[in-house]
């Protein structure tokens, strides 16, 4: 059994990004916090991200990425998809 030191050193960051709804959270955080940069807005943590999906299932997490990378104001639309009317 190796401990966990040599479990720590040899920690590989990208092996945790393997999973889909990682992915799709990373993407969405890159893209917001571009266009909040480009803005001067102060950028988003991802756990504001993710917080803000945590309810929603992979496949729809699957949609709102492609609607929002369809539209050409990406963090208004996924902003404006998670409002409850």
């Amino acid at each position: 059994m190796k401990s966990l030191n040599e479990n720590l050193k040899n920690l590989n960051i990208k092996g945790l990004f393997k999973h889909p709804r990682l992915k799709m959270l990373d993407e969405f955080h890159r893209r917001i916090n571009a266009e909040r940069k480009a803005v001067d807005m102060k950028e988003l943590p991802m756990r504001a991200v993710a917080i803000k999906t945590s309810h929603l299932s992979i496949e729809d997490l699957a949609y709102l990425l492609k609607r929002c990378s369809q539209s050409s104001n990406f963090s208004r639309c996924f902003f404006g998809s998670l409002k409850i009317k």
